[in-house]
Parts: C-alpha cells; structure tokens; sequence
C-alpha cells in the first residue's frame, strides 16, 4: 500500500507500527499536529517506528522548532523525509525566520536525513508575491530534496485574494509551485541545481517563472495534463529548457558540463527510485562529474579536461556503481 488513506490508531501505536508489514504499507505519513510541534512526542514516535517499522519509508511534517540535534540523531536510525512547514495558516501572520530555518537545515543536512519544505502562497496574512519569492530564493539554496505545494492538489488550501495578493498574482505563484514541484522535486534536481543555476546569476524564483513560462508555451503547465511524468521525460525537459537559458546568456561552453552533470545524476537517481540500470555517452569522466569539482560549472569547464566515455550505471549488490565500458 503506497498511496491512499489510513487511519491510524494513536492509541495503540505500537501494534499499529508493528502492522505495517502485514498491512503492505512501505510509505507512511504522519498527518498530526502532536507530533509535528511536540518534540516529546516526535521523538517517542521516531524510537517506535525506528524499531516497529524499520522498512517503512516515513514522511513526518514538523515544524523547524522541534527540530534540535536530538531529533537529528534519532532519526538516523529511521528510514523517512522530514517536511519542514514553510508557511502560514489563515488568521496568523507567517514570519520567515531565515536564521531559523538555515540552522535546521544545516543539521539536518549535516546528519544526513533527507528533508525538504511544505509552502503555500497567499493564505497566510499578509503574504505577498515579494514575500513568497523570498520563501523561494531562500529555500532553493539550502538544499531541500524537494519543495511540496499542498494548494496544487486540495482544494481545501485555496488561496485569497487580498490587497497584495490579486487573482493574477495568485495564478502565477501556482504556476511557478507546479514549475519547482515538476523541475525540481520531481525532477531531483537537489544534487546540482544550484551548482547549475550559478553561471545564469538569475535567482531561483526569476528561474521558475521563466520554466512555467516555457511550460505553458510547450502545452505542460499545470492543468494541461493529468498523467504523471517519468523522470526520463522530465530529464528531457530540464535539459532543453537549460540548454535555452544558457544560450541566452551566451554560455554554451559550459552546457557539455551542464548536460553531462543533470544526466549522471538522473541514471543514478533512477536506479536508487525505479531499479532502473542503464548506460549513457558522457562528455566527462564520472569521477569528476560525481566529484566536488562539479560544484563549480565555470571552473570545471576550465580545469577538467574532456574525455568522452560510455557508461554503465548499474546496482552492486545494493550499491550504485558505475563502470566505463
């Protein structure tokens, strides 16, 4: 059971924890305000499951104030995402604790949890286009394994038309979230976006909107298809709509470097998600696009020299390897 609902017993937790392997559940999200803002609480949980349902892949929404260096450690031991809210409610004014927000993400980053933010736009008071291309241009940098926009598929978190805030301002922040959810999250575009985004010297939200832009000219923005995309096709699209980006800034020698780092990345990312091995032709050795050099386009284009190869990316008895043919 990897979609749907269920409904989960939080008086009996342990047997319910204990029943997920006999159930089929392998993904579970834990939908409750007790743990996402109880630090006791979550950590109770994350002990349980860590020892109930160590197969289980958990998905816990919390908020950034829970989060601390104990919470960090016990959920090594978990196989799950954390979702850190970035947003508001209806009737609270939300505040971007920068300072916050890049203190938790460190530490989680730094323990190796998997983590990404849950925004919105225009519920919240107060909220404004300025203000949720902040949440965008800060979020991007720190490294989320994705940005989820629960207003993209319930209508329960619709968004209001205020003073700052138009039905037209309103229909571009949706559109951009569908961009980032597709280009980025979908795309897992985490191990190199901002290493690819650098050379443009344009910001993360100017980025989006240029991508919705494109989506909407090429018959794929939001609305326009109800079928789910694989990430070879999405692959397809970063790697065409990147292409015409640095056209536009006159960079194309450093797209074989662009191109070659997004592919990679994508083989492996499909055999971690589909177990899907495959080969591809590379401009560059894997060992320096997998490297730290690859961090900087600009630099790489200039010091690491070309050496076209074909490579195979291939499951290791449970490891990612990869072997030049």
């Amino acid at each position: 059971m990897k979609q749907g609902e269920y409904n989960f017993d939080l008086s009996n937790i342990d047997s319910e924890l204990a029943s997920f392997a006999k159930r089929g559940i392998t993904e579970f999200t834990l939908h409750d305000a007790r743990f996402s803002n109880d630090k006791k609480a979550l950590a109770d949980f994350i002990k349980k499951a860590a020892r109930l349902a160590p197969d289980v892949y958990i998905s816990i929404p919390a908020s950034a104030q829970v989060i601390d260096a104990e919470i960090a450690g016990l959920l090594q031991n978990l196989f799950c995402s954390v979702d850190i809210f970035m947003h508001g409610e209806p009737g609270q004014k939300f505040f971007l604790d920068k300072k916050l927000f890049s203190k938790k993400a460190a530490l989680l980053n730094n323990a190796g949890i998997v983590f990404g933010f849950l925004m919105d736009w225009a519920r919240a008071d107060g909220d404004s286009v300025k203000a949720f291309r902040d949440r965008i241009d800060f979020a991007l940098p720190l490294y989320p394994n994705h940005i989820d926009f629960a207003q993209l598929y319930s209508e329960q978190r619709e968004a209001k038309n205020s003073a700052v805030f138009s039905s037209q301002d309103i229909t571009w922040a949706r559109d951009v979230a569908y961009a980032i959810s597709v280009f980025y999250s979908e795309g897992r575009a985490v191990p190199w976006f901002n290493s690819v985004l650098k050379p443009l010297k344009i910001a993360p939200s100017k980025f989006f909107s240029d991508f919705a832009e494109w989506q909407r000219c090429n018959n794929c923005a939001f609305g326009a298809s109800g079928t789910e995309l694989a990430h070879k096709e999405i692959e397809k699209m970063q790697l065409i709509f990147l292409e015409e980006k640095y056209s536009e800034k006159r960079l194309e020698r450093l797209l074989p470097v662009v191109a070659d780092v997004v592919r990679i990345n994508g083989a492996f990312s499909r055999l971690a998600g589909e177990g899907e091995e495959g080969e591809l032709d590379l401009s560059f050795s894997p060992d320096d696009l997998l490297g730290p050099a690859a961090f900087d386009i600009v630099s790489f284009e200039e010091n690491v020299c070309m050496e076209d190869c074909r490579v195979r990316v291939y499951d290791a008895g449970g490891e990612p390897a990869f072997k030049i043919l």
